[in-house]
């Protein structure tokens, strides 16, 4: 009995690793000018741009209406000024897309890269 169990235990968490990302958490895009950043904690990490924290507020364009987003930006969020590494504030009026994910009701970057202006 207790093997059946272990064995059904077992590939239940086998089915969840392969599964992957759980519901929620998959990807998503946005497209907008910066409009406003906001530095919280940042650390000095030798030869490595965009070590800090903060928020990045995006101005989204739907029809003639403008509506504003708020992104975290974390350690980890890759910040990207065309192919250059990046800081948060010199992303200020670019227009980017972010790459994304909803945690609560939250949106988290995984990354900020500029659009190029031969769109």
């Amino acid at each position: 009995m207790w093997r059946a169990m272990l064995g059904g235990l077992c590939l239940t968490a086998a089915i969840v690793f392969l599964v992957g990302v759980p519901a929620g958490r998959a990807e998503e895009r946005l497209e907008g000018k910066v409009i406003k950043t906001h530095l919280t904690t940042c650390s000095v990490v030798p030869g490595k741009v965009g070590t800090c924290e903060g928020l990045l507020v995006l101005e989204l364009q739907a029809g003639e209406r403008t509506t504003p987003v708020t992104v975290q930006i974390t350690r980890d969020t890759i910040l990207k000024k065309g192919q250059e590494k990046a800081f948060l504030f010199q992303l200020e009026g670019s227009t980017v897309v972010v790459t994304y994910v909803t945690e609560g009701d939250q949106k988290r970057a995984a990354s900020v890269v500029t659009r190029s202006s031969g769109r």
